[in-house]
């Protein structure tokens, strides 16, 4: 059996659960991290379980029989352990992970990369199929499937300003945003633009306040997935530092997309990852 410890936002959440339903083995998942954290502070902010919102998603929960396998010191388990191989791996930053294929797994860390996925593309697209949208998204998803080259532009800011999450993740400059706007003009003549953040003032006042063509998307705060979605379901991506958006770019299916992502996914100067792990081959960096 596989356990994944499901931690974090739904991008998050979604990297956990690929790479633990990729590796093949039953899956279980742990939610005591969502269920024992549900306060915000400077440093944190406090998630809710939401991958039920897929219709087709499996899996099973972790009980405390299931975790007494890989954490008890109890002689019994420990013996267990011995003889059937029983693991945690714990990633510390974002470096890539080596998955055994035998033996029992318990997973806790974010696991941000197509690396332990990719090769079950066609089955996490169908377990990734989102819900009906409602009235209002409906009409925006259709005007994103008939523009002729739909953009979607992420812009997180957010919980990215906290001082202490700053530090950690860094908030992409203006200087991104127009850089990634010139390489889609260097191979798209007509394009629309379609903004997601979770901050729209922002993006209509300053970030794309001379620009045309631009539909900043708002009314989703409350159910951001139904944002992934309609991104989803654009041609070409620009993404932010941020497993929401590198999300809705990976789920796109449309062919010869342009998808555009940050080199700076993290502050290098408080963490440690490889670019190359995170964003795949395929995707330009900027």
């Amino acid at each position: 059996m596989i356990v994944c410890n499901i931690q974090g936002g739904l991008g998050n959440q979604m990297f956990q659960y690929a790479a633990a339903f990729a590796d093949g083995r039953l899956l279980y998942i742990d939610l005591d991290f969502l269920n024992n954290h549900n306060d915000s502070t400077d440093t944190f902010t406090a998630r809710k379980f939401e991958l039920d919102l897929f219709p087709n998603i499996k899996y099973k929960k972790a009980n405390s029989r299931i975790k007494k396998i890989f954490f008890s010191k109890k002689l019994k388990y420990k013996i267990y352990r011995s003889f059937k191989k029983t693991i945690t791996i714990q990633q510390n930053e974002n470096e890539l992970m080596y998955l055994p294929t035998k033996g029992n797994v318990y997973l806790n860390g974010y696991f941000q990369s197509e690396k332990y996925f990719n090769h079950k593309r066609a089955e996490l697209l169908r377990i990734f199929e989102f819900p009906e949208l409602d009235t209002k998204n409906n009409k925006i998803k259709e005007k994103i499937i008939n523009a002729e080259n739909s953009i979607s532009i992420h812009v997180r800011r957010g919980d990215y300003l906290k001082p202490e999450v700053l530090k950690y993740h860094g908030v992409l400059t203006n200087q991104y945003y127009q850089e990634a706007l010139k390489t889609i003009n260097k191979n798209l003549t007509n394009y629309t633009v379609f903004v997601f953040s979770d901050d729209p003032n922002y993006c209509k006042t300053i970030l794309f306040k001379d620009e045309e063509n631009v539909n900043i998307i708002t009314g989703n705060e409350k159910d951001a997935w139904k944002d992934m979605c309609l991104m989803s379901h654009c041609q070409h991506h620009i993404i932010a530092n941020s497993s929401f958006s590198w999300w809705a770019a990976w789920l796109s299916q449309a062919e010869n997309g342009i998808k555009i992502a940050p080199k700076k996914w993290f502050n290098a100067l408080n963490t440690d990852f490889n670019i190359n792990d995170i964003v795949p081959s395929s995707w330009l960096k900027i």
